[in-house]
């Protein structure tokens, strides 16, 4: 289903797709559709490698990823499997960044990024990423569309970079390894296990 980690190293550029969340029954959010939408608006322009980034948020644990609904909804929208590669372990913003990281941008020279999310999320997202990655990645944002989920979410975004930086804290961005144990180190980790 997705393409191997030596496969993400011949592109130029990478995106990042930040999955939003699903629905009480398993599917995918309407917004979490609209990031999917995004990047392969993005393909269609562009060589560039996704990795799509985020397991669910809270209980009950589903049948599938935001990830794997994202990586499902780039491939009908005709990308080539071996240009998608999944992390689907994240719940949260700052886990996306160090499970990325540390899963797939470890072991490749810095480049491009892109982070593909929402607009009341971008301002965060960039923060976090350019936390964990440090000045070595540039980071560019492409923004999904707007959707009707999007405007409860926006008053939390101060708090949630708020604990971003409390949690990151006394690291050092671009020490990967470092960054995804303080990450998993927190209280809510590990995630419920996949059925």
């Amino acid at each position: 289903m997705t393409g191997d980690r030596r496969a993400l190293a011949d592109y130029g550029r990478i995106a990042v797709v930040l999955g939003a969340g699903l629905e009480d029954d398993g599917r995918p959010t309407e917004t979490t559709l609209a990031r999917a939408d995004a990047a392969a608006a993005l393909a269609r322009e562009d060589d560039i490698a996704f990795i799509v980034s985020g397991s669910h948020g809270d209980e009950p644990t589903p049948e599938h990823s935001e990830a794997y609904f994202m990586a499902e909804r780039l491939a009908a929208n005709g990308v080539a499997r071996s240009r998608i590669f999944l992390e689907d372990e994240s719940r949260d913003t700052v886990a996306n960044a160090a499970l990325v990281a540390e899963r797939y941008l470890a072991e490749v020279a810095p480049r491009p990024l892109v982070i593909v999310t929402s607009p009341f999320h971008m301002a965060r997202a960039l923060a976090i990423f350019a936390m964990v990655l440090g000045p070595s990645w540039p980071l560019e944002g492409h923004l999904a569309s707007r959707t009707g989920q999007d405007e409860a979410r926006e008053p939390t975004e101060t708090l949630y970079l708020g604990h971003a930086r409390a949690l990151l804290e006394g690291t050092t961005p671009g020490d990967f390894a470092r960054i995804a144990a303080r990450v998993r180190g927190r209280g809510d980790w590990p995630p419920p296990r996949r059925r």
